[in-house]
């Protein structure tokens, strides 16, 4: 019996359900830790049907990229059924990324929802902005609760690199007249960051190099310029 769009999506959502059993927990515990498992003398395709929740919804995305095609669900967009699959496999890659790479991660899916506004036909633009506008929320959060100062300095760069690319990706939207919105948390946060970091520096003792590097940064501050004002901290740090 063929499944309808949405029974496909609730199973495939199902099987996130699935809950490992502690033979399967004990058994690559051991593999991981290069113990000796004391039930060796088993079969290793015991242990098939336990996969942990996350890998087993990861292969059923697999599964689904097989039956569909890897470029239809890539290049589907908000609205169309296949994006379902692919947001599905952005749930699943999330799990893998360490918290202090959130916030890049979700800008980097943020950009990519303004690449599909930019050709979006007109049925795909209110749930692409959607789309867009919950993954700068998230986006937000996670940023708001980050220091400059004692951060992880790659991660801070990949946010900023990040958010240039997000600055561009307005720019061309805006020059095709589309109306999104939802950009104000990010530059809030990016401002409050930018502000705190000015505070602690003024703080410190700086020798004259760093002096000159302030002044640029609270310029780039007045200025609005907040990516450029924490890349250029972090580019003489």
């Amino acid at each position: 019996m063929k499944l309808t769009d949405q029974e496909l999506i609730g199973k495939i959502r199902e099987l996130r359900q699935i809950t490992p059993t502690n033979s399967w927990v004990s058994f690559n515990k051991s593999r991981i830790l290069g113990e000796e498992p004391a039930y060796r003398g088993r079969t290793s395709a015991t242990f098939f049907p336990y996969f942990k929740p996350v890998f087993v919804t990861v292969i059923a995305v697999f599964v689904v990229f097989g039956t569909f095609g890897y470029g239809f669900v890539k290049n589907s967009m908000p609205g169309d059924f296949l994006y379902a699959i692919r947001k599905i496999a952005h749930e699943c890659e999330a799990v893998f990324v360490p918290q202090n790479e959130q916030t890049a991660f979700q800008l980097k899916l943020a950009n990519d929802r303004l690449e599909d506004l930019a050709k979006a036909p007109a049925k795909n633009l209110a749930p692409t902005i959607s789309e867009f506008q919950a993954n700068i929320s998230e986006a937000a959060r996670t940023l708001s609760k980050i220091d400059a100062t004692t951060s992880d300095p790659l991660a801070i760069k990949r946010i900023v690199a990040e958010t240039k690319k997000l600055e561009g990706n307005k720019q061309k939207l805006d020059s095709l007249g589309v109306v999104y919105g939802g950009t104000e948390a990010i530059e809030n946060v990016l401002s409050k960051i930018t502000e705190n970091l000015i505070s602690d520096l003024d703080s410190r003792t700086l020798s004259e190099t760093q002096q000159n590097i302030l002044a640029e940064v609270k310029k780039l501050f007045e200025e609005k310029k907040y990516s450029e004002a924490l890349e250029l901290y972090l580019i003489n740090q």
